[in-house]
């Protein structure tokens, strides 16, 4: 993305096509009317806390006239539930890793997204339009990027610094108990996974028993798997150590430099966040 308004000129873009104010009712035909009269239309979009500018819905809403409801989930886990439960979810737009939007997708449940309605994707890195789990981004706009590492407290780990996995899954006697670890699957499995050198997309079963066992022998060392609010618990001091994404990170230093972030030697994975659109919304 080219910048801070790039994120944000695409995602206001995906909104408006969300919303119709288009001047033709053929895919292929379609363009944005500046024009239309949304006055009547609402959005109801499903995002992370404090994951977009908390201005942007009332600037969408002043600039089109729709109106902008955003509701939050904790995880991705809690969003696609309620995707997937049955019932009519009430979302137009939803932010989810991309796995997830993958699985979303080939559940037949995310609408396609027709690149003339949405000129921004223009300010797109050319590598965001060709990741793996949506090749030309067919269903989903890429909103996020980053990686995970270990976050931690340099002003109250007695002058520990982690350099590997090995130090959050098997950490000193003296910080046991002050660590937590991310629960969702993909990233749990992770410190393990390239703490034994494995990728982190490893289907070998063999492979993955010996994960298993790496796990179940760091969890006595846990002070809680968590996925929501290891950066409160590093902020005051109650976590010392913690598997964290790098965004969340950044949001601790900014109030602590004592907070420090490190991607361990094994090294880590590459994340993306994006934004689709449901299939079943009303406001297309």
């Amino acid at each position: 993305m080219t910048g801070a308004f790039g994120v944000i000129a695409v995602s206001s873009a995906l909104l408006l096509a969300a919303c119709g104010g288009s001047t033709s009712t053929s895919t292929s035909n379609e363009t944005l009317n500046p024009n239309a009269d949304l006055s009547t239309q609402s959005l109801v979009v499903s995002n992370w806390d404090a994951y977009m500018p908390e201005d942007l819905p009332t600037k969408f809403e002043e600039k089109t006239g729709a109106e902008v409801t955003v509701t939050k989930h904790a995880t991705n886990e809690e969003v696609v539930a309620k995707i997937t439960s049955g019932g009519d979810s009430g979302i137009d737009v939803a932010f989810v890793s991309g796995q997830y939007a993958q699985a979303l997708a080939e559940q037949g449940l995310l609408a396609d997204i027709d690149p003339a309605l949405i000129p921004n994707l223009g300010n797109l890195y050319p590598e965001a339009t060709q990741l793996p789990y949506d090749v030309g981004n067919k269903y989903s706009v890429p909103y996020a990027w980053g990686t995970t590492g270990i976050c931690y407290r340099s002003d109250l780990t007695n002058g520990f610094e982690p350099t590997s996995w090995n130090d959050l899954l098997q950490p000193p006697a003296d910080l046991k108990g002050k660590v937590t670890m991310l629960g969702t699957e993909r990233w749990l499995m992770l410190p393990a996974q390239k703490a034994l050198g494995y990728s982190v997309n490893t289907t070998d079963e063999a492979e993955l028993q010996k994960v298993k066992e790496s796990l179940i022998a760091a969890k006595p060392n846990l002070l809680a798997y968590d996925d929501t609010t290891f950066y409160t618990r590093l902020v005051s001091g109650e976590a010392v150590m913690v598997e964290a994404w790098d965004g969340w990170c950044n949001y601790g230093i900014a109030e602590n430099p004592a907070i420090k972030f490190v991607v361990p030697k094994e090294g880590s994975d590459l994340w993306t966040d994006t934004m689709v659109i449901l299939k079943s919304s009303k406001n297309k």
